[in-house]
């Protein structure tokens, strides 16, 4: 075997995280989200979210989500200059004592976003860039998909309940 070169280095590349707050009726998304946690396509405790999850595609369909993502859109598009997507997932979760979101991405996604729908006492953290983003009810972070991000063990009785979507590329 002969190797001619072999380099292993960091290479800087853009990013964008974007933290808001919207209003958002959360009884209605969490009650919706309990029906979808039953459903024989959810996703409980099978993905990197330890907890209860509905299918993938769970929100898309949803006219009150919908409204909520055009708001993102909106913003999105007037500040990042990104290729043409399409919104392509969104699911709820909910997560309680002793339970976490390991640490992941979402590629081959273009952006991501995730909607908390409720205060509860943890955060996202986005450790490559050192941003922990902690979780109030109608506080939402939208950002590039390949940022690794995760959440500690919930080390209270609390429940942790929010939205999560992808937008990819358009094909």
């Amino acid at each position: 075997m002969i190797i001619k070169k072999h380099i292993e280095r960091k290479t800087k590349i853009d990013y964008f995280l974007i933290e808001g707050v919207i209003d958002v009726d959360s009884n209605y998304f969490i009650d919706s989200m309990k029906k979808g946690f039953d459903s024989p396509r959810n996703q409980n405790f099978k993905t990197n979210i330890q907890g209860f999850m509905t299918p993938w595609n769970y929100f898309l369909n949803d006219e009150k989500f919908m409204l909520i993502i055009e708001e993102f859109i909106k913003y999105v598009d007037s500040t990042i200059d990104l290729t043409d997507y399409n919104i392509f997932e969104a699911w709820g979760f909910s997560s309680t004592k002793n339970q976490r979101t390991e640490y992941h991405n979402h590629l081959p996604s273009t952006w991501s976003g995730v909607l908390y729908l409720n205060d509860c006492n943890s955060f996202l953290n986005f450790k490559d860039i050192d941003k922990k983003v902690y979780m109030k009810k109608g506080k939402f972070v939208l950002f590039s998909s390949f940022l690794e991000h995760g959440t500690d063990f919930i080390e209270t009785d609390e429940t942790k309940w929010g939205i999560s979507f992808n937008f990819g590329p358009v094909l």
